[in-house]
């Protein structure tokens, strides 16, 4: 008589990612999205709490899952993800493993920097177009107003207005049409492929052309990919915005407006756009950045986004802006779009803006609280978050504490996977600002506590919209040992498994990781062997170093603990 009539179930029932109840029953958990009318996802936690792991785990049920199904058959779906710590570099690599040797290139990781390799231009504009999409010129204009507001200051009153009007001069001043406009004279040699299309299809340009009369040149000739690069050429730059906002009609309509440093706001925004222009070269220079095929694109940003300092918050606000243009521009399209664009490459368009619609697509953004005192930046995600449903894109932010969205994204979200709280009153104002139950509010205090040592799986609450009902339930991540050290993103674990990869490959690697450790991680291991070498006189860098080659070696040699690979899994 005291047996439940009832047990929680999930939404679906089937899908890629197998959550487990407390009590151990399946809840399948579908990453395409359906049953759900927009998905935006927060994943809160504390570190080493599984928030990275699930977050991973996500990514690759959805690689499995219908999104990878379309009109134009099995496709990886469109993934960005912004990140600082090499969390999504296993799966990555596990991605790449498991797709056939001609598409693994579909998958990258790539570590940014600020150099001419990675050159990046915001102002470039779809193939064949003289001027941005509107969401286009929507980003475009936060970025601006990011780089001309001082790091420690509100934005300059009137600041947003005459970005708008700048970026209009810029544009068409580059363009072909209209008064007092300087296109960009084409110079032969600095697009070899472009050089040697023009020859094969016999283009005939003017006696001294511009980069727009090449660029149309090879779209009519259907050559699109070669006039993307020619039209880097051809768009405004950074530099360019320094004389659009010296036209008359800018510079008068805005003269009397005075800024806290005494300037005119012409003359502020000019200041700024010279600074930035010196501080990174490469935003001022054609883009040069180029993933090919990739639909799956990590960008790790560690080594340009620095902390610590006010200056620093504002560079890691500016580099977060520079990723999203990098990884979303060509996600927030729609095949209407195209009717508006030039007649020769209208039906072009059409094409690859139905295909990007039909795609899932999802942007992930970690360390989400790097952004608390970035206005500009938070405008942009607030502003993607509106437009996600229309566009058929999913957005996941992940941070430590769920209180670093803030209100309005704790309101809009549709998902929220909770691996912790930091203490009773977060606990409290998540409870007030979610009406959450009291039964809930005990399990946000006594029973999110990271990973089981024995690997059993990492506690979380999820509180999910879906089939118009609102899910509220505990659950458990539990993923096997192979898929845990393939998805594993500790430091310590990662560098052990980066050494066996070098030595036996991805499978064999994985096979001996999860037989030697079978809770899917060394961390333990390698930090007491450690320890003793430190009481030794060694210093603490190099032991851990020396630590993870010895471990490595032992897994590869089969000895030491590594002799547990010897052992018949039946055993």
């Amino acid at each position: 008589t005291m047996l439940p009539f009832a047990q929680p179930g999930s939404p679906w029932r089937t899908g890629p990612v197998l959550y487990r109840t407390p009590a151990g029953r399946i809840f399948p958990f579908d990453p395409a999205g359906s049953e759900r009318i927009k998905v935006c996802d927060l994943i809160g936690g504390k570190s080493r709490t599984g928030k990275s792991v699930n977050s991973n785990v996500i990514l690759f049920g959805l690689c499995l899952s219908t999104a990878a199904q379309g009109t134009y058959g099995a496709r990886l779906p469109l993934i960005g993800k912004i990140e600082f710590e090499r969390s999504a570099e296993g799966f990555v690599i596990a991605l790449q493993e498991a797709l056939p040797d001609d598409r693994k290139d579909e998958a990258i990781y790539v570590p940014f920097e600020f150099s001419p390799r990675f050159a990046v231009n915001i102002h470039d504009t779809q193939t064949g177009c003289r001027e941005p999409l509107e969401l286009e010129r929507v980003a475009q204009a936060n970025m601006l107003a990011h780089l001309t507001t001082p790091a420690d200051k509100a934005e300059p009153e009137g600041l947003g207005q005459m970005i708008g009007m700048v970026l209009d001069e810029a544009y068409r001043q580059s363009g072909t049409e209209g008064p007092n406009n300087r296109p960009k004279k084409y110079q032969p040699g600095v697009e070899p492929g472009v050089d040697a299309a023009l020859r094969r299809i016999g283009a005939t340009l003017p006696a001294q052309p511009w980069w727009w009369d090449v660029v149309d040149a090879l779209c009519d000739a259907g050559e699109h990919r070669l006039a993307d690069h020619a039209q880097r050429h051809a768009v405004p730059l950074l530099q360019d915005l320094i004389t659009a906002v010296r036209a008359p009609q800018i510079r008068d309509l805005f003269a009397h407006v005075i800024t806290e440093s005494h300037e005119t706001l012409p003359q502020h925004f000019e200041r700024y756009i010279k600074a930035a222009i010196k501080r990174f070269p490469t935003l001022n220079e054609p883009t040069r950045i180029d993933f090919g095929p990739a639909r799956v694109i990590v960008l790790d940003l560690a080594a340009v986004a620095p902390t610590g300092s006010v200056d620093a918050d504002w560079q890691t606000g500016l580099v977060f802006m520079l990723a999203r243009h990098i990884l979303a521009r060509n996600m927030f399209v729609r095949p209407e779009y195209a009717d508006d664009l030039p007649v020769r490459v209208r039906d072009h368009h059409r094409r690859r803006f139905t295909e990007i619609l039909e795609a899932v697509k999802r942007i992930e953004i970690e360390e989400y609280h790097r952004t608390l005192r970035q206005p500009n930046v938070r405008a942009q995600v607030e502003h993607d978050n509106r437009e996600l449903a229309r566009h058929n894109v999913q957005l996941a932010l992940i941070s430590q504490r769920m209180t670093d969205f803030g209100d309005y994204m704790l309101s809009q979200a549709t998902a929220r996977f909770i691996h912790s709280v930091g203490d009773r009153s977060e606990a409290d104002e998540l409870v007030d600002r979610l009406k959450l139950s009291d039964s809930t509010r005990q399990i946000l205090l006594n029973r999110l506590t990271g990973p089981a040592s024995d690997g059993s799986g990492a506690p979380f609450l999820l509180i999910m919209e879906a089939g118009d009902q609102v899910w509220e339930q505990m659950l458990i991540n539990s993923v096997g040992p192979t898929m845990l050290w393939a998805l594993s993103t500790t430091s310590e674990d990662a560098a052990l498994r980066r050494r066996l990869y070098a030595r036996l490959g991805f499978s064999e690697a994985l096979r001996r990781l999860a037989k030697v450790f079978r809770n899917g991680t060394a961390r333990g291991e390698i930090r007491r062997r450690k320890e003793a070498r430190v009481r030794h006189g060694d210093d603490e860098d190099a032991a851990e170093t020396g630590v993870v080659e010895e471990l490595a070696g032992e897994i590869a040699n089969a000895t030491g603990l590594g002799v547990k690979v010897l052992i018949p899994d039946s055993d």
